[in-house]
């Protein structure tokens, strides 16, 4: 093991402690919904604190990092908005865990004509021993002593719980389902016999167990249901026994159900079985629908999103994409740490002043007896002309020149991200590995496991997760983090740099801030009109609706100033009718955490193939002239200008920037030089525009950078820094057939050299200068068409 992993182990168990010792610590956090809104509407801000008594205000972000080179911290108090005061605060948890429930299932039914209960399930386990019972299936009422319960306990072997209005007995086997393989459940239960068999299936070759069946006269005759009593899939209603009635949800199945199906045993002797319900979960895959296809249409819902268009039982290979496929694609997979909605109750709400500018907005919540225990809960305001009624809209000629994309999407894919830890498969392995930069913001996300999964975590079963939401505290999103491998801000605390930037060299009021959702739901919209739009540092998650808006903005004759690296590199979809929830499906190329297995890369919300927009032909290089190629933790090191970046041509680049100063571009900054943590190239091959000059490459990076796995096609050597010229960011400038231009870094870094030293330094002002000359000449071509 090398020191640098031994070091890395050493945090790692320091962060275990602490967050095991910590999970009672005083805080205040919280989130608001929507995550983002219009001038004029008003939000609910739900807040979960260790004190009762706590101040609020509302801030409009301009500047968050608190550092010696930075500019003075800034932000806008909204007085508008009133500062209250809350006396009722007390602490909220997120309820994890994923579950089908029935309301209405026909249990009547086994009352009225005293029948027996049958159930069938297919069952295919991937954690069969979570140091917890794992329900499969249940109509249990613990508290009444009535219904049934199908479970995985501790041991991993089956047991069936039946209440018999006296007790809760339990149904004890030896049956062991297999990890990953799929078995036929089926449980009996008429008067006092109780029959659970269970049908091992072949996967292929491979030898499966014999059937196996344990059968037991109970002590009293069953009770099979209680009135109001609930259908659940995935979850139960019992807690740590039988007997234990929970409040809520609890003992969460990690794996998929299939065909699940409940019937009436109305007499053994003639057979008759009728359906009390029969779901088929490849119906309304892209819905929270679950489909009751028995003719009694007493269908279901889903709670806090779990995996659906995922195998089956049935799945042959013969189709991968279930938006096609006829069968194989009836399972949805279950999690005990999905999460899609933290639920907390509402504290307070604020309106937004209908004269809001646009941007990144806190409400700032502390204790005024100790002001450190404080949170910044961020949202973001669209501007107001993509407001939702006409009374809300602005003229298009107070529209201002210029608009900044935040990366919302990206902003979700890293949501609580739990990569730091070195026990998950999902640990950050770089080159030359990671120091954790170990902060308050960073063990409050440590310490608050309950707020769910990143889409670069694995579920606690070892499957990959597919969705994020903004309906939860996300505390990486605050002004002022450090990314804890990289010593530095990274997404929204470093697009919230740029953000001070625009504030300072434009003034007030003369830029938008606009959303990667503004793109995705109004399209090319959300950029019309503006002459020159910035991306955020990290824009990795577009949707094909927010990569068709910057396509179209392109061919309008807009300009468009790539600022960062890894970008427009994974697809991602939404719903519109939940702009909360994110989904992304790897497949088995790309920079990534883990990927998904085969035949499950086509998005459940809106059945899009998942994986890189390179692989669907889209490459960022062929509208931003350059593409991700590669990344690192190491410190970043400056670009060198090229002879084309010094020609008469380009006399404007260099404008306010002494010569002496314009050898090497972006020196220093708060993760070194301006080329670093992910990096972009231009790549003919890839798309790169034929017209496209490339203004400047960055000086070869140390080992602890390397190349992406989809740059190589022959075993992975000399892929790292040193020897490798391919890892580089490249600053490419083209002219667009439509009269606009594309301006392109290729770092996830610039912002953090463009902030240094207050924003005095050639990185700064060479931006200002190609976006003054993009808003410029936009003006120009607009007066030339009038």
């Amino acid at each position: 093991m090398s020191q640098n992993h031994k070091d890395t182990a050493s945090a790692n168990a320091r962060i275990t402690a602490f967050a095991a010792s910590q999970k009672d610590a005083p805080e205040i956090i919280g989130y608001v919904e929507p995550w983002i809104t219009s001038p004029g509407d008003t939000v609910d801000v739900k807040v979960s604190s260790t004190v009762r008594r706590y101040q609020y205000q509302l801030v409009r972000l301009i500047q968050g990092l608190d550092h010696p080179k930075a500019a003075p911290l800034r932000k806008e108090v909204i007085t508008a908005v009133p500062r209250g005061t809350c006396t009722q605060g007390r602490r909220q948890r997120a309820q994890p865990g994923s579950y089908a429930i029935v309301d209405c299932w026909g249990g009547e039914r086994l009352l009225a004509t005293k029948a027996g209960f049958a159930a069938r399930v297919f069952v295919q386990p991937w954690l069969p021993q979570a140091g917890h019972a794992q329900t499969l299936l249940s109509t249990l009422d613990a508290e009444r002593k009535s219904g049934v319960e199908v479970v995985i306990g501790e041991s991993g072997c089956l047991a069936l719980y039946v209440g018999t209005g006296r007790d809760v007995e339990v149904v004890r086997s030896s049956i062991e389902l297999r990890r990953w393989r799929w078995a036929e459940v089926r449980v009996e239960i008429k008067g006092r016999e109780a029959e659970l068999s269970v049908r091992h299936l072949n996967r292929l070759l491979e030898d499966a167990p014999a059937l196996g069946r344990v059968q037991k006269k109970l002590k009293s005759d069953a009770v099979l249901y209680s009135s109001g009593t609930p259908l659940l899939f995935g979850a139960g209603s019992a807690t740590t026994s039988p007997q234990a009635q929970s409040s809520h949800p609890s003992n969460f199945f990690n794996g998929r159900l299939d065909s699940p199906a409940v019937s009436a045993i109305e007499s053994r002797e003639s057979g008759s079985r009728p359906p009390l319900v029969h779901f088929d979960f490849s119906v309304d895959i892209p819905t929270d629908s679950i489909t009751d296809v028995s003719g009694n249409a007493r269908h279901g819902r889903l709670v806090n999103a779990p995996s659906r268009a995922v195998k089956g039982y049935d799945w042959d290979g013969s189709e991968p994409d279930w938006t096609k496929a006829k069968f194989g694609y009836g399972a949805i997979h279950f999690h005990e740490d999905d999460l899609d909605d933290a639920a907390w109750e509402t504290d307070f709400k604020l309106t937004i002043p209908s004269a809001a500018l646009s941007g990144a907005y806190a409400v700032e919540a502390w204790d005024p007896e100790n002001p450190k225990l404080r949170d910044s809960i961020t949202f973001f305001v669209r501007p107001g002309r993509l407001g939702r009624s006409s009374a809300q809209r602005q003229s298009r000629s107070s529209q201002p020149d210029v608009a900044i994309v935040l990366s919302t999407f990206t902003y979700l894919a890293y949501a609580n991200e739990h990569m730091y830890d070195e026990s998950k498969r999902t640990f950050m392995e770089v080159p030359g590995g990671a120091t954790i930069s170990e902060s308050e913001d960073f063990y409050r996300m440590v310490r608050r496991s309950d707020l769910g999964l990143s889409m670069y975590d694995e579920h606690r079963d070892g499957s990959g997760s597919v969705f994020s939401s903004s309906k939860r505290p996300i505390l990486n999103v605050r002004p002022g983090y450090i990314m804890w491998a990289f010593n530095r801000p990274r997404e929204f605390s470093a697009d919230l740099l740029a953000i001070g930037f625009l504030e300072e060299r434009l003034g007030r009021g003369n830029y938008d801030v606009v959303t990667d959702h503004d793109l995705h739901m109004s399209g090319v919209e959300a950029l019309s009109g503006y002459k020159c739009v910035l991306t955020g540092c990290h824009p990795e998650y577009p949707s094909l609706e927010s990569l068709n808006a910057y396509a179209a903005y392109a061919r309008e004759g807009g300009s468009i100033m790539f600022l960062g690296g890894n970008g427009f590199y994974w697809v991602s979809v939404t719903d519109p009718k939940r702009p909360h929830r994110l989904e992304v499906r790897r497949s088995d190329q790309g920079c990534r955490s883990f990927g998904l297995p085969a035949g499950e890369t086509i998005h459940s919300l809106n059945g899009q193939q998942g994986a890189l927009w390179r692989s669907r032909g889209r490459p960022a290089q062929s509208l931003f002239g350059i593409g991700s190629a590669a990344c690192g933790t190491g410190p970043g090191v400056p670009y060198a200008p090229t002879a084309a970046a010094h020609t008469p041509e380009f006399y404007w680049l260099w404008d306010k920037i002494p010569t002496h100063d314009r050898s090497l571009i972006g020196v220093e900054g708060f993760g070194g030089g301006a080329s670093g943590d992910e990096i972009d190239r231009l790549d003919f091959d890839l798309g790169t525009p034929l017209n496209a000059v490339l203004l400047a490459s960055s000086l070869r990076h140390s080992d602890k950078f390397g190349l992406f796995n989809e740059e190589q096609m022959f075993p992975m050597v000399d892929t790292l820094g040193p020897e490798c010229e391919r890892v580089r960011s490249d600053m490419v400038f083209y002219e667009t057939a439509a009269g606009g231009y594309v301006f392109s870094v290729g770092s996830i870094n610039w912002y953090s050299s463009l902030a240094y030293d207050a924003y005095r330094n050639n990185c700064a002002q060479l931006t200002e200068n190609v976006m003054r000359r993009f808003v410029a000449l936009g003006k120009r071509k607009r007066e030339a068409r009038l």
